[in-house]
């Protein structure tokens, strides 16, 4: 088996059709799927079963949250690579055959991939889009978590010796969490397509939480990588552009709750103290844009 694709899902029965149809349209076919139904009380359950695919293997689990499902599903999977696909997400047809192409050309030397992906609103308007070629610079993943999870490959064996943390306090961060882990140790290739579509509804906005939710977590995360020597702390210069990061996605995510300005303004001056070169970058443009 040369790719498992792992998808988490709660109370999306309707959602993920749409989802499993894409994986099963691939245009190359060694793969398998596994969904993880994490304690779903709505009709997943029917609805995966009555789509009629031995490439699907359903499991149910008590509810506890998605690192955990992610960890359940890697842990059934007999593929090569790993992919972790949102419930929401879906591929272009021809997204395994890049990888599967690309990972050949590399004489299956590759454990860390990534291939790029279009975030489109509800009217099916274009909202971001973003990829890569080469070797992803390690330090603009210190800035912000431009990878996504659905759009990263990752060896069986290699996630493995690192899985998703399951903390609950890093939801929202367990991915950009565990791609800092990896690309500690392991090159991060990157394929310039663009082939994993999301849809920017209000189910997967961080703006479901209050601003003392997300304060709280995007705190807890600071600190958490902070304090992980093989990363961050270690580095003056990475110190500041992970503070200029995490701080403006602060600001820019309380800015886009309109409850809360001075404290959007607060994060966006530490942003700048960190390093004044957040005026350069597009997230600077898009915190004004919310705030006036």
């Amino acid at each position: 088996m040369f790719f498992s694709i792992i998808i988490p899902t709660y109370n999306r029965g309707q959602i993920i059709v749409e989802t499993l149809n894409s994986v099963l349209g691939q245009d190359f076919v060694e793969f398998e799927i596994i969904v993880v139904d994490d304690g779903s009380t709505d009709d997943t359950r029917i609805i995966v079963e009555n789509i009629k695919s031995e490439k699907i293997s359903y499991y149910y689990k008590i509810n506890e949250e998605r690192s955990i499902a992610r960890n359940f599903g890697a842990d059934q999977a007999k593929g090569r690579y790993l992919i972790f696909l949102d419930s929401d997400d879906k591929m272009l047809k021809n997204h395994l055959s890049l990888a599967h192409d690309y990972i050949q050309l590399k004489q299956f030397k590759v454990l860390f991939l990534f291939t790029g992906y279009a975030i489109y609103q509800t009217d099916g308007s274009k909202l971001y889009e973003f990829s890569e070629e080469g070797i992803f610079k390690k330090t603009k993943l210190f800035y912000g978590n431009f990878l996504g999870c659905s759009s990263v490959l990752v060896d069986r064996t290699l996630f493995k010796k690192h899985y998703f943390n399951a903390d609950a306090r890093l939801i929202l961060f367990e991915d950009w969490e565990l791609w800092l882990r990896i690309i500690a140790d392991t090159p991060l290739h990157c394929i310039p397509a663009k082939s994993i579509t999301m849809i920017n509804h209000e189910g997967r906005s961080v703006l479901n939480y209050n601003v003392q939710q997300l304060t709280d977590r995007i705190f807890f995360f600071k600190n958490h990588i902070l304090n992980y020597p093989k990363l961050i702390a270690d580095s003056s210069v990475y110190r500041r552009i992970f503070l200029m990061g995490i701080y403006s996605y602060a600001s820019l995510h309380i800015a886009l709750t309109k409850h809360n300005r001075p404290a959007a303004i607060k994060y966006l001056l530490l942003s700048i103290t960190n390093s004044p070169a957040l005026f350069f970058k597009r997230r600077f443009f898009g915190i004004l844009k919310q705030l006036f």
